[in-house]
């Protein structure tokens, strides 16, 4: 069964919306070790806005155009439409959940799906035939991803966390 099918990613979404609801009534009552704001220092949030810019590009306009070019491909309109639908559920889920609930929702939000999409990457990497340039841009998105899941770890969730000595603390 690979990732990239209807019921594994409905499960995951479900899965992820319950971790992310229990994570954010949990903050909120002061039931775990996290606080409900990100503290970022202003370099952090300088750096977080070149961020955001990089993912857009890398995390949706290209894989938009890696569709584009594999368009006579029908496991590449699965594969990429199934990415897509994620990154947008993951955009969706950060936004109405960091207003309704606690702001530093978004970290581990950002955690699970980076961490869902890089399986979901791996998987089409079987599964998808590539040209050199639509490799070269699979394996950039790829990279992206592996790298947004240590920024997470790195800078994000120390942020967050109550027990760190993070960055913005110094």
């Amino acid at each position: 069964m690979t990732v990239n099918n209807g019921l594994i990613l409905t499960l995951f979404i479900l899965i992820a919306t319950c971790l992310a609801l229990g994570y954010g009534f949990s903050v909120k009552a002061g039931g775990l070790p996290f606080t409900p704001e990100i503290g970022f220092n202003q370099k952090q949030w300088q750096f977080l806005r070149w961020w955001v810019k990089l993912a857009l590009v890398t995390g949706v306009l290209l894989p938009i155009c890696l569709l584009a070019l594999d368009w006579s491909q029908p496991s590449s309109w699965v594969f990429w439409g199934s990415y897509l639908l994620i990154v947008a559920v993951q955009l969706i889920s950060e936004r109405v959940f960091s207003r309704w609930l606690v702001p530093s929702i978004v970290v581990p939000i950002g955690f699970f799906y980076t961490a869902f999409r890089l399986w979901q990457l791996l998987d089409g990497f079987t599964q998808l035939k590539f040209s050199y340039l639509t490799l070269v841009g699979f394996v950039v998105v790829g990279l992206f991803w592996f790298a947004n899941l240590i920024m997470l770890v790195v800078i994000a969730i120390p942020t967050i966390f109550e027990g760190s000595d993070s960055i913005s603390q110094s």
